[in-house]
């Protein structure tokens, strides 16, 4: 790791000034990456390789920091014709303190991007209480159009020591969506062709994916009779019968993909929810997201002549 590299990552972090603040708003937080930070990995702790100043100057360790799972959101600027103007969205962060740190240099926030979007921004958090472990909890709010519903973001903690620690869910990322579920995942029955009679269940259901990450994994979630059984049906290469593929991209951040059905047995009813997950690889926690049709399913009937 080389002095004038990182030195010329903290300028480009002085440059592009996008530090968005919680309740230290308009506190930029600008420190040389900290050599300390390349210390030989541990089973608990590790390297991160990345562009992201976060990833690149941490050290990946949730018993130092970690995302309780803990988010919230609430109207910002709001107004009687066009409602809010924009939404807040806070995530609750747990850090472990370090005895005799520089409270002067100790900071805790995030690093998120918006699906689409590449450009990564901070936000820098605000200490709320300290736990009977002796663990503290801050949290960390951003600012985002009130149409966005969907924040991806690694959390990290500079202890005041000259170290920064980082919890990215194993490099995945965490994912907080303050919207109903079908904004990340949606059916699109306009665009499925699913028939049922005694050729089984056939045709096509399409969906629209939230681009979350390259790695993920769809399923459809069926049943044909009653859900005595349960059918469940994955990710698959094109052409593949009974599992999902890519079909193409809509716009940056959305994706469209499809799953050909072929179920044999006859069938008088056939009853499906989508299931989305991110974070299925590398030990990431994952995140699910269904699209159920509101609670009722989607539904199909055998068309009796």
């Amino acid at each position: 790791m080389k002095t004038s590299s990182l030195f010329e990552l903290a300028l480009a972090r002085l440059r592009a000034g996008r530090v968005l603040g919680g309740a230290l708003s308009g506190t930029v937080l600008l420190t040389l990456p900290s050599l300390t930070a390349c210390l030989d990995p541990t089973p608990t702790t590790g390297m991160v390789e990345s562009n992201e100043w976060a990833q690149y100057e941490g050290v990946r360790d949730t018993r130092m920091i970690s995302y309780t799972g803990q988010s919230s959101s609430h109207c910002e600027n709001p107004n009687t014709r066009f409602g809010c103007g924009a939404t807040a969205i806070t995530v609750k962060l747990r850090v472990q303190p370090i005895a005799n740190a520089d409270l002067a240099w100790k900071r805790v926030g995030i690093v998120y991007h918006l699906p689409g979007d590449s450009n990564d921004q901070t936000a820098v958090g605000a200490y709320v209480t300290t736990n009977g472990d002796g663990t503290e909890e801050w949290d960390v709010t951003t600012v985002v159009q009130p149409w966005q519903t969907v924040v991806l973001f690694d959390a990290w903690y500079q202890d005041g020591l000259g170290k920064t620690w980082i919890d990215d869910n194993q490099g995945e990322l965490h994912v907080v969506n303050i919207g109903p579920d079908y904004q990340v995942v949606r059916v699109q029955p306009w665009n499925s062709t699913v028939t049922v009679g005694d050729a089984g269940v056939q045709g096509q259901v399409s969906a629209q994916l939230t681009d979350l990450d390259y790695d993920k994994d769809v399923e459809i979630v069926a049943t044909s009779d009653g859900w005595q059984s349960v059918l469940r049906f994955g990710i698959g290469a094109s052409g593949d019968t009974n599992k999902w593929y890519w079909v193409e991209d809509l716009g940056p951040a959305f994706e469209h993909w499809r799953i050909d059905l072929d179920v044999p047995g006859a069938a008088d009813h056939f009853e499906y929810a989508v299931l989305y997950r991110h974070g299925v690889v590398n030990n990431a926690t994952p995140y699910s997201f269904w699209d159920n049709n509101g609670g009722t399913n989607y539904q199909v009937d055998r068309v009796t002549p």
